[in-house]
């Protein structure tokens, strides 16, 4: 069997692709943190690698060996929804897999066991032609069709919830809560990126082939689709295994706002919450406490959470947490200025200025400013 075995480019690419999945997998899988949004992201490596290992034997090997032609693999299917449940668990911890939750995934065991039994079937045919006979009575080819054009739907929905999640996640984020602890995941965007243009690039080689039966033709469309690919499956390890030690994040459905808490203050009562913040902000240095959240600031002033929101929201044009981290930062260039606090280090006084971690407060101060705290104490030293 071996010996038709034929690499080309694309094949030794899609195999380097495969061999980091399988590694990255076994590491994510392994990994104490974040678990289950860690094993959800196996489970789509390993789909890819499993789809990819199918589509280099396929690249590999003569289209004649009838056995491998009707393969059962459906897994192209299951990668959205593993997809979509890594984002879910990555952002909310102490959410549970229930039952209700497996239905997400009963297109796949349709499709999987379908196939399943019709190569079985199939399998026992003792010539080609019979073995081509069976396929096509049971409609293995159409199952396998109605399977490609189901993921792309899939893949769009999924898409779309996960996009929502994250937006949710933001704005519960900037809303809520200044603990710099909780991270933005403005790299899981890019994530997205990435597997909406492999999603993007299934849907035109589909539509290439409805429509043109480019296929039967070419294959360098599916060539690079398999590059492409092994390159997903690359970033998809080590971009998810650098980010699997984050702190666990366990976001309770009642913290969120909900548009049944819609703003309920007049326009002149405004100004006055807002001077009553802002008090509180420069006399009682609020923003020192590293985990402030907006409930607390809210029954600090005896003000209903959302009224405060849209308070910040229109009158200082920014997010609670934007503006507990403009706070913030203004105290660390203060404290930088002061020649009494020159020994001190910049990470002790952001941490003295309410900053409970080291990254957010680098990133946060140079967006502030547009340059790093040593770069801006050096600059204050100079002038």
């Amino acid at each position: 069997m071996f010996q038709n075995v034929h690499l080309s480019l694309f094949s030794v690419l899609l195999l380097i692709g495969l061999t980091q999945g399988l590694l990255s997998s076994t590491l994510l899988l392994r990994s104490k943190h974040n678990s289950r949004s860690n094993r959800f992201l196996a489970f789509t490596i390993l789909a890819f690698c499993i789809l990819g290992a199918d589509r280099f034997w396929h690249n590999s090997t003569p289209w004649g060996i009838p056995y491998s032609r009707f393969f059962p693999n459906s897994v192209q299917i299951v990668v959205a929804p593993c997809f979509y449940f890594f984002i879910v668990f990555l952002l909310n911890s102490n959410l549970k897999f229930t039952w209700k939750r497996t239905l997400h995934f009963l297109p796949f065991a349709i499709f999987q066991i379908y196939a399943l039994i019709g190569y079985f079937i199939v399998s026992n045919a003792s010539t080609p032609i019979l073995y081509d006979s069976l396929a096509a009575s049971l409609q293995l080819k159409l199952a396998k069709q109605i399977e490609e054009y189901a993921t792309i739907v899939s893949n769009l929905v999924y898409t779309i919830l996960g996009y929502r999640e994250l937006k949710s996640y933001q704005a519960w984020l900037h809303t809520h809560t200044a603990d710099s602890t909780y991270p933005d995941f403005h790299w899981l965007w890019k994530l997205f990126v990435v597997v909406v243009v492999l999603g993007v690039f299934l849907a035109l080689n589909q539509f290439l082939q409805l429509a043109f039966r480019l296929s039967n033709k070419y294959s360098v469309q599916w060539d690079a689709l398999n590059v492409y690919m092994a390159f997903v499956i690359y970033y998809l390890g080590f971009v998810g295994y650098k980010q699997s030690s984050h702190t666990e994040i366990a976001i309770h459905q009642t913290d969120k706002l909900t548009s049944k808490d819609a703003p309920n203050i007049a326009t002149q009562e405004i100004q006055q919450v807002a001077q009553r913040l802002q008090s509180a902000l420069v006399n009682d240095q609020l923003f020192l406490n590293p985990t402030l959240s907006l409930q607390e600031v809210a029954q600090l002033l005896a003000v209903n959470p959302r009224n405060l929101s849209h308070v910040i929201n229109s009158y200082f044009g920014k997010s609670f947490r934007e503006l507990i981290n403009h706070y913030r930062v203004e105290e660390v260039k203060a404290k930088l200025n002061d020649e009494n606090l020159a020994k001190h280090s910049i990470l002790g006084i952001a941490l003295d200025c309410g900053f409970n971690s080291e990254a957010s407060f680098y990133r946060i101060f140079k967006k502030a400013t547009g340059m790093s705290p040593s770069q801006y104490k050096n600059h204050q030293a100079t002038q």
